[in-house]
């Protein structure tokens, strides 16, 4: 986890796989720093509008335990951009989500992790995650999808 491209790769791997496989709740937690937070934009059901939850990621671990092996969440990165400065690193990185929802379908949706990255002088920490949970009714812009079958990442030092 000497390297951004290393962190991004392990977090995606660590919440993927097939219907019945376990996830490595303990590579998931590693990845982040002390303290480290995850928020999530839900919709607000009672009042319309959008309202933003706060959980440690550990509470995540605990939410999803059995829950993504239920589903067969598996999680890929698309496309990344990353401006980096220092000990730190903001990336923005689009993902494609395939997972079989209630009905027995298989659904896809796209979105974008926005993560703060924390370089401690001998490996990267995640410090927080973001991620919009209505992703699926909202269109990721072109600018932040792949330009060809070869451009992955922009990477802005």
């Amino acid at each position: 986890l000497t390297s951004i491209n290393g962190i991004i790769h392990t977090l995606y791997d660590a919440i993927s796989g097939p219907v019945g496989h376990d996830r490595d709740w303990n590579v998931f937690r590693s990845l982040f720093a002390e303290n480290a937070r995850m928020y999530i934009s839900v919709p607000d059901k009672d009042q319309g509008g959008t309202v933003l939850k706060s959980i440690t990621p550990e509470e995540y671990a605990d939410r999803n335990k059995t829950r993504l092996s239920d589903i067969g969440f598996n999680e890929d990165e698309l496309y990344r951009i990353t401006n980096a400065y220092g000990a730190g690193a903001q990336v923005f990185s689009t993902y494609e989500s395939h997972y079989t929802n209630q009905n027995g379908e298989e659904e896809i949706t796209q979105g974008i992790n926005s993560m703060q990255l924390f370089f401690d002088g001998q490996r990267y920490y995640i410090a927080s995650i973001f991620w919009d949970a209505n992703a699926k009714d909202i269109q990721v812009p072109d600018r932040y999808l792949p330009k060809n079958k070869n451009t992955e990442y922009q990477i802005n030092f």
